[in-house]
């Protein structure tokens, strides 16, 4: 049997959370949710994801340290951050700093499973 792509998904917003699992889901992957940063990296220090998904802001931790820790702790786990705050500047610091890409809210669903596509395509 061929086992489920994992996916973390942290962002504060419950609806974007919500929406973003049963996106996931359908397409029949395993998702795990997080509301905050520090609930996330938890689950990113106690079980390996074949993806990420962070907002950048979170009322704990800001998306730059998510991305910092998943990338010291799990480097081949790819990180794609979504947020509403999207200037070229952020955009180029969190690609340097080794987000697999970055989503501007809103999105489609589409949006979200093309990039998880593309990045499985590579493996």
């Amino acid at each position: 049997m061929e086992e489920k792509i994992r996916v973390l998904v942290i962002d504060d917003e419950p609806t974007v959370a919500d929406a973003l699992r049963v996106i996931l889901s359908d397409r029949g992957y395993e998702v795990v949710v997080a509301l905050n940063g520090r609930d996330g990296l938890k689950q990113v220090d106690s079980q390996a994801f074949d993806f990420a998904i962070t907002d950048l802001r979170l009322p704990d931790l800001s998306g730059f340290d998510v991305l910092d820790r998943i990338r010291k702790k799990r480097s081949g786990t790819p990180v794609i951050v979504i947020t509403a705050y999207s200037t070229p500047e952020v955009v180029e610091r969190l690609m340097n700093n080794g987000a697999m890409d970055v989503l501007p809210k809103p999105f489609l669903p589409s949006d979200v499973l093309n990039l998880i596509d593309e990045a499985l395509s590579k493996k």
